[in-house]
Order: C-alpha cells, then structure tokens, then sequence
C-alpha cells in the first residue's frame, strides 16, 4: 500500500506530462517503471490527475502551453526517457535517445570532443 506522499509525488509526476500534452500511454509506462507499479495503478492515478486538472483552475495558460519548449527542456525530458528505456531494457530507444541527446546538447552549444587511443591530454 502506498503512503500519501508516494501517492502525491506520482501525482505530481503525472500532472507534469499531462499539461504538456504527453500521450496517457507513454505517461501509464513512465509511472510504472518509475514508482514500480502496476498499469493499471497508473492509469488510475492519471484519471485522478485529470480530474484534478478539470476541477482546479492553476493549470497551465494559453501562452505556456502554446510556448515552444527550449533546449533544456528538451534535454530534460530527454535524459528522462533515457532512464525509462534503460531500465526496461529497450536497447533501439535508448541508442535513439542518446543520439537525441548528444543533438540536445550542441543547440545549447556544448561541443563534444573525440577521444582515441591516440590522443594524449
């Protein structure tokens, strides 16, 4: 059973995917592979976030949800579907998030140095 904060930190989760307009299914296997519980247990929690979301009025407004996400946001999202696909073990995804990734970093102007065997520091 779990406790009220477990409770609220995967509600908390949920509601995050859910104002970006993150599909239910991708957000169901988040909290599963995250908080270790079942689909259906997600997906319960993801009704009670939606029904949450209808009922309040601080969700988010016209101009953030039509506002282009930015490099780090991007890149945070992006490292979380790596953890995700890690640990499921998805081995195809985790190389196309790391490609992502890497992609992520030089829009922020990181720029990734090559290291042989040949170099020396």
């Amino acid at each position: 059973m779990s406790t009220y904060f477990e409770i609220k930190a995967r509600h908390s989760f949920a509601r995050s995917f859910l104002e970006r307009n993150v599909q239910t299914k991708t957000i169901a296997t988040m909290l599963s592979a995250k908080y270790g519980i079942s689909r259906s247990t997600a997906y319960d929690d993801i009704k009670a976030v939606h029904a949450e979301i209808q009922l309040s009025d601080d969700g988010p407004s016209l101009e953030e949800a039509s506002e282009p996400m930015d490099p780090d946001t991007i890149l945070a999202m992006l490292q979380h579907r790596l953890e995700v696909t890690v640990a499921t073990g998805d081995d195809k995804m985790t190389c196309g998030l790391i490609k992502a990734i890497n992609q992520a970093k030089q829009w922020n102007g990181y720029a990734p140095t090559s290291i042989s065997p040949t170099t020396y520091v």
